[in-house]
């Protein structure tokens, strides 16, 4: 299968043409159409000339313009810059959630705070029946968001509204995007077919293991929000919320950091994990929740050659073809004696042919995580090796915020505080020792040496050391090629916001609290399915199950 897209206007100078054979361009278009979508010529399988002009407006500097239609190979990641438009297939109606019997009267106008995976999928289904949500988003948008991050990555100054975290499609649009979870949800098939309707590749919805990537991601977000808005949604970006709106008991909308109130009889906020002091809001105002178990931990990075030859016994490119099976994965938990005293580790986001990056929206502070794109085409591989912190039932959750904080204020100050990563050779965080500086990383702002096991807490040191060694025993290598990068805390909340069984709202009325921020998700997929869920309960007046 291909895409199709359209052309308006292909520019060819005439110029570039001297060194030509003699033959008509006409026939000869197809690295000029890859330049233009920014794929590779060989991704063009084929193309439809619709009308060819010659532009003499700049003389002599003559150019053939063209409007044509092209067939590009399915998964490759076309750049829809202007007059460029990708045609994908409208999802299978079929499905239960296009059918629902809707409550008298649905609700008008829908607030969506956050325009990450639940706040997309929320919206999505709202727009689809008639609902015209306003999705508010304290970032930017993906193009915007995008030239924010190469500003990040020239200058290393943050902007703390618009980066790795923070903007359309939340975390999860720099990141593998891998697209599978432990979840077992009816509508994961609606789910799918609307990222595939988004220029998601067709494979998601059959391959065991599916991932789009970080190329592909902002894409997808972006004809997602197309979508949205022809149905009646709106966006707004770069409005930040910091308090919602209530009278006699009942949430009535939000207000803006400007001072802007805004009103509707459904709020939904969708915050992601980092959002955390608009979460902090929520728990002054004395929407009821309760502390829960979360995670940290580091980065692990290895060459990837040694991940393919360890699962799959050979080299990727020499031994067999590196098309037919890509980048190898892994996923590993160590479960240690009782007698070690050490935690479970369990590896987690594992980035086959990646990148690490700087997953922070707060300066001064420093988190890592990983991101691939579609090709997974990187030398390198890494995963995130994290340890659950068990924590006070009773207790409100903010220590957790705490504990957070003061790990990534360490890490930023062990880098060299201008976002450099600090990095330990794995064999030397297992010996407690510091050991030789780190040679090579596919972190962008660079390694230095740095004291991970002094960053962590100790348990959790203690914990990483005997993963190591028993991942070693797994994956020759793993320990004594590893290198350990930067902390990983941007995993998941510690507090869950409690919802009425009856409603599924917040303990404020007409408030609902979806996705990783509020504790019910841990990825793309459970935090897409967690806004789909509430959506439908909103729609249909009736608690939507979430099992099949």
């Amino acid at each position: 299968m291909s895409q199709h897209v359209s052309i308006e206007h292909l520019e060819v100078p005439l110029q570039a043409l001297r060194l030509e054979p003699p033959s008509s361009i006409d026939h000869r278009l197809k690295p000029w159409i890859a330049r233009l979508c920014r794929i590779a010529p060989a991704d063009v399988v084929d193309y439809r000339i619709e009308r060819r002009s010659l532009d003499a407006r700049r003389k002599p500097d003559l150019r053939f313009i063209y409007h044509l239609h092209a067939q590009v190979r399915e998964d490759c990641p076309v750049h829809e810059g202007q007059g460029v438009v990708v045609h994908t297939a409208p999802p299978d109606q079929d499905q239960g959630l296009y059918h629902l019997r809707l409550a008298d009267p649905p609700p008008r106008h829908p607030i969506i705070v956050g325009a990450g995976p639940a706040g997309q999928m929320a919206a999505y289904l709202l727009a689809l029946h008639g609902c015209k949500p306003l999705v508010i988003d304290r970032g930017r948008d993906a193009d915007r968001r995008t030239a924010d991050l190469e500003t990040f990555h020239r200058t290393r100054v943050l902007d703390p509204e618009s980066n790795y975290l923070f903007g359309e499609g939340g975390a999860g649009t720099y990141s593998d995007g891998k697209l599978y979870t432990r979840v077992k949800d009816r509508r994961m098939r609606f789910l799918l077919e609307a990222f595939v309707a988004s220029r998601a590749p067709r494979h998601i919805l059959y391959r065991h293991h599916p991932h789009i990537g970080s190329d592909l991601l902002p894409h997808m977000c972006k004809r997602l929000r197309s979508q949205i808005i022809a149905w009646g949604g709106s966006f707004r970006f770069e409005a930040t919320v910091t308090d919602v709106l209530s009278q006699s008991g009942h949430c009535t909308g939000v207000q803006l950091s400007t001072g802007e109130r805004i009103e509707s009889p459904v709020v939904m906020i969708a915050p992601g994990h980092s959002a955390r002091d608009l979460i902090m809001r929520l728990i002054e105002r004395g929407i009821e929740h309760k502390a829960k178990g979360f995670q940290i931990g580091c980065r692990v990075e290895h060459p990837q050659e040694l991940i393919d030859v360890g699962q799959y016994g050979c080299r990727l490119g020499s031994d067999i073809p590196r098309h037919l099976l890509g980048a190898a994965e892994y996923n590993m938990v160590s479960r240690p004696p009782a007698h070690l005293d050490a935690d479970h580790v369990t590896t987690f986001c594992m980035c086959p042919g990646g990148e690490i990056i700087a997953a922070t929206s707060d300066t001064g502070q420093l988190s890592t995580n990983g991101m691939s794109r579609f090709a997974r085409a990187s030398h390198f591989a890494n995963a995130g090796l994290i340890v659950n912190q068990e924590v006070d039932r009773g207790a409100s959750g903010l220590e957790g915020f705490e504990l957070i904080r003061r790990i990534e204020r360490l890490a930023f100050e062990a880098g060299g505080a201008d976002y450099s990563c600090p990095a330990q050779s794995a064999r030397a965080f297992v010996r407690g020792e510091p050991g030789s500086p780190v040679s090579a990383s596919s972190y962008r702002l660079g390694v230095r040496p740095g004291r991970i096991d002094a960053i962590l807490p100790a348990r959790t040191v203690a914990s990483i050391r005997q993963a190591l060694l028993f991942f070693e025993r797994i994956i020759p290598g793993f320990l004594s090629q590893g290198t350990v990068v930067g902390v990983e805390t941007r995993i998941s909340s510690p507090v869950r916001f409690e919802r009425n069984p009856a409603t599924l709202s917040s303990s404020l009325p007409g408030l609902y609290l979806a996705g990783e921020g509020a504790g019910y998700a841990g990825g793309i997929i459970s935090a897409g399915l967690d806004g789909l869920r509430l959506a439908e309960t909103i729609l249909t007046g009736q608690p939507a199950l979430r099992e099949r």
